[in-house]
């Protein structure tokens, strides 16, 4: 397929359930594999590693909102450009806010209810707004208090931040790797999530939901990852 016709193809076509699973998997992977690349140019280029770092949130976050995309997916295929419109899966900032608040959504209390958090340090909200700034400085000039800024000049003030936001962001992706860390547990986690949804939905209280959650993970195959 030339490059013109698979553009054409783009954001086209109806997913079921399992393939969003898989999506979500592949989200998982590329987080990873973007980290990963992050940590490689971190000491000679520390402003890229920042951006590199913010696109693997930007991917992680893709995963719990597929996760919803799923559960409206549960009747039957969706189109992904309904998805996109539902989700704002195009929005960088959209998705960049929902990994900064995800600590509150429901597969924190997956964990929670396992008795365990689902990540050890909390991402203060306050950043989410800045990450997209974050992420642009540290891949074109821009300018600041009257002044050109190159992406070294930004780098080499921040790489001790640099640091801090490679580890965050692999901590959540550790959390996450007994979810995604194959194809088969992210299409299991897709499976749940519309009864996830709809425990969150309509648990009347935290009481009802942490016994509603125990018991839907418990009914999980003991061979999920």
């Amino acid at each position: 397929m030339n490059p013109q016709e698979f553009v054409a193809t783009m954001r086209q076509g109806e997913l079921t359930v399992d393939e969003i699973g898989r999506g979500m998997h592949r989200c998982y992977q590329n987080a990873c594999d973007l980290i990963e690349d992050a940590e490689l140019v971190l000491e000679k280029r520390p402003a890229r590693a920042i951006s590199l770092a913010v696109l693997a949130l930007e991917e992680t976050a893709k995963t719990f909102l597929l996760c919803n995309a799923a559960a409206k997916a549960k009747n039957g295929p969706i189109q992904w450009i309904d998805i996109e419109k539902i989700l704002d899966l195009r929005s960088h900032q959209h998705k960049q806010q929902i990994f900064a608040a995800y600590g509150s959504a429901f597969l924190a209390k997956f964990f929670e209810a396992e008795g365990r958090g689902l990540y050890d340090e909390k991402m203060p909200e306050s950043l989410a707004p800045l990450l997209n700034w974050f992420k642009q400085m540290g891949f074109y000039v821009n300018v600041a208090e009257g002044r050109f800024v190159a992406p070294d000049e930004f780098g080499a003030d921040n790489s001790d931040w640099a640091t801090w936001l490679i580890s965050m962001v692999k901590d959540r992706l550790k959390s996450i790797e007994p979810l995604h860390a194959t194809e088969d547990g992210s299409i299991r986690v897709a499976v749940m999530s519309g009864k996830l949804i709809d425990i969150l939905e309509k648990a009347p209280n935290e009481e009802t939901l942490r016994a509603k959650l125990r018991d839907l993970i418990d009914s999980i195959p003991k061979d999920v990852p």
